[in-house]
């Protein structure tokens, strides 16, 4: 009954939706011209940004093809204006001109952060965190936590504030020694790594946590891994305050018998809400992901809506991207009986219930679109995301994925908030007859 009720408040919330907001314009990413083989196919957006939506403005990544001829993943740029996607600088290529480049975030001064292969000849050393400016496209390289003996070594921010400092991850090395991948900071004002604390290693030192996301007061989440002496208890989400470097684990939604359970915080607003996803144990069964809400004040895990689940109460959802009046983006399984229909992108209010995007576009963009991936959103509830497109719908061209920016209306708590309040109360009433 409880599972029922959820899928039922969050289906319903959806149809209201629906029925009570306008269709929203659609501005889509790069494209291919599959007669010249030319232009980018198998997009991507950062799977935790802070943010790829800026205001009207969105960064991804695509496979770069000429002619038919590959030439690696690419950083891109566009916007609103309807102007063609632009591609952004890398740190070299091998002789046959191929490289790989990932914008990851972006904030509201057009700043961008990811990564990028860099080459000493036609050698690669890793791929390495870069900074793009919202003026220009030249990659800037920014620090690590040092290379192995041959110069190699990784890192990749993961998200960007106002202020300009980025936060991510970066492999550790003592001396020739490999020590895992780090949660690290970088500071606007300069390139340096910092390194964050974590929860514990094993005996050798070696430990994995990453920063996903940082708010305009610096407060970053993300995991970390956790240890009990030298036995591993699985990822937990943490926080690291703006003052210091220590780690605050925060909660979950159960643990498995052993202990072992799985969380990531993805994003944190301004406020200091953060959105994620841990995995939900009842006893010993693993029902699915679930998307999550962490607010700023403790360290308790609220479960968000879903889009319904199978007869044994599985489902999986994961929230994204928050912004700072608290709406959230992600996606959810959605089921038609004991049927999965596959992920719908979805926005979560802060009612928690679950919209799917999909039910917000005119009949005609509809026809061409699928919706299956809200990546990020901003303040002005600008949201990217990554959707199935077909571009003549019923006719001869085949679809194929494509990035997706579009602006939803402001949630208003006296729509699905109200909605849901009352069928919550509808259903009290109904038990009180029993």
């Amino acid at each position: 009954m409880r599972r029922f009720g959820v899928a039922a408040l969050s289906a319903v919330s959806g149809l209201a939706a629906s029925s009570a907001l306008a269709s929203v314009p659609i501005f889509g990413g790069p494209t291919w011209d599959s007669t010249s083989g030319t232009g980018y196919l198998y997009p991507g957006l950062a799977s935790a940004p802070n943010s790829t939506a800026g205001n009207g403005t969105a960064v991804g990544y695509a496979a770069k093809y000429s002619g038919y001829t590959y030439l690696g993943p690419r950083a891109v740029r566009w916007d609103a204006s309807g102007a063609a996607a632009t591609e952004l600088g890398t740190l070299g290529t091998d002789d046959s001109g191929r490289t790989t480049s990932f914008a990851f975030a972006l904030n509201t001064a057009g700043t961008a952060v990811g990564s990028a292969a860099k080459f000493s000849g036609n050698t690669s050393l890793g791929d390495r965190a870069v900074r793009w400016d919202a003026s220009g496209t030249a990659a800037t390289e920014l620090g690590n936590l040092g290379t192995d003996g041959s110069g190699v070594t990784s890192s990749a921010p993961r998200a960007i504030n106002t202020a300009g400092t980025a936060v991510g991850w970066a492999t550790k090395y003592s001396g020739d020694t490999y020590l895992g991948a780090r949660a690290v900071r970088w500071d606007a004002s300069g390139t340096a790594a910092t390194e964050l604390g974590n929860l514990g290693t094993n005996s050798g030192g070696v430990t994995s946590s990453e920063a996903y996301a940082i708010n305009t007061a610096g407060t970053a989440v993300g995991y970390a891994n956790k240890y009990s002496g030298n036995s591993s208890l699985g990822a937990s989400a943490v926080r690291w305050d703006a003052s210091g470097t220590a780690a605050t684990e925060l909660g979950t939604l159960g643990t498995n018998g052993s202990g072992y359970t799985n969380s990531h915080a993805y994003a944190i607003n301004i406020s200091g809400t953060a959105v994620g996803f841990a995995r939900k144990y009842s006893g010993n069964s693993d029902l699915g992901a679930r998307a999550v809400r962490w607010d700023a004040s403790g360290t308790f895990a609220t479960e968000l809506g879903n889009l319904g689940t199978d007869g044994s109460g599985i489902t999986e959802s994961f929230a994204y991207a928050i912004n700072s009046a608290g709406t959230a983006v992600g996606y959810a399984y959605k089921y038609g009986g004991n049927t999965s229909l596959g992920t719908r992108a979805v926005y979560w209010g802060l009612d928690g219930l679950a919209v799917d995007l999909n039910t917000l576009l005119s009949p005609a963009d509809a026809a061409m679109w699928t919706l299956r991936d809200a990546r990020g959103i901003s303040d002005t509830n600008w949201i990217t995301g990554i959707g199935g497109f077909d571009p003549d719908g019923p006719g001869g061209l085949a679809a194929y994925s494509r990035m997706f920016l579009i602006q939803i209306p402001a949630p208003s708590a006296a729509g699905p908030l109200a909605l849901g309040g009352l069928i919550a109360a509808g259903v009290a009433r109904r038990r009180r007859r029993r």
